[in-house]
């Protein structure tokens, strides 16, 4: 259960999830710097290493959503989704991580959908597993949400959308600020379907958001609902600089 938020500005995007969750499941830990590959990453990160969003310091963030289909093939030895993007997140451009995506061994793992978000080539790509096959879709560098519920996908699809339809036509849409609001939001009241989740078993149990301008990467996290807990814990992450002789 998650929502995710992208929206693109002038010199790079943001991007903002709330996770979802039993709130039975034990807390994940606040953001840390890792190196992935050549590059460095800032995610939070369960006690399994797994995580559901990263960002490295080419401006490549991977954000991983449950995909709960209603008939879909239980793998006899299920493996944790959440080791998906730690191992993703070591892509540099939409190339490497297409490959990356393509030599997977997907066998285990319950369905997902996977968002990539690659600034340099102003690309979108969505990956999505259903157990049985894996397909991926690239979309236009233009503002997206994408939803996930365990109550119902379609439902979260549907009321979600709709807030985030109506809060576009609030003046400042799009803004920091704004998708901070958004994600706090309830519409009419609190329930499995409101942005900010709640229900008595579960709900969003933090906050994500990575703001990327030319020069620096911000993570943001929060943990517990965004309506009762604005981000506390702030990363930076300084991206590469390109010098030319002249």
């Amino acid at each position: 259960m998650c929502t995710l938020s992208f929206v693109p500005t002038q010199a790079g995007y943001y991007a903002s999830m709330n996770r979802d969750e039993r709130l039975t499941r034990g807390r994940a830990l606040a953001p840390s710097l890792f190196q992935s590959g050549n590059l460095l990453a800032v995610y939070p990160f369960e006690e399994n290493g797994g995580t559901w969003i990263a960002c490295n310091q080419q401006a490549v963030t991977f954000a991983l959503l449950n995909w709960n289909l209603a008939a879909s093939r239980m793998p006899t030895q299920q493996r944790s989704r959440g080791t998906l993007v730690p191992v993703l997140i070591a892509s540099s451009c939409l190339e490497q991580a297409t490959r990356a995506l393509g030599e997977l061994d997907l066998d285990g793992f319950l369905p997902f959908r996977l968002v990539g978000v690659f600034q340099e080539q102003r690309q979108i790509l969505e990956g999505r597993w259903d157990g049985l096959s894996f397909t991926l879709t690239r979309f236009p560098w233009t503002a997206r949400h994408w939803f996930s519920s365990g109550a119902s996908d379609e439902m979260a699809e549907r009321m979600r959308g709709e807030a985030c339809r109506l809060a576009w036509q609030e003046q400042n849409a799009g803004s920091l600020p704004w998708l901070r609001a958004l994600h706090s939001s309830h519409g009419l009241a609190a329930g499995p379907f409101s942005v900010c989740a709640h229900r008595p078993d579960a709900g969003t149990v933090s906050y994500s958001e990575i703001a990327v301008d030319a020069t620096v990467i911000t993570f943001r996290y929060g943990s517990g609902p965004p309506c009762l807990n604005p981000p506390a814990s702030i990363l930076t992450v300084a991206r590469p600089q390109t010098h030319q002789d002249f």
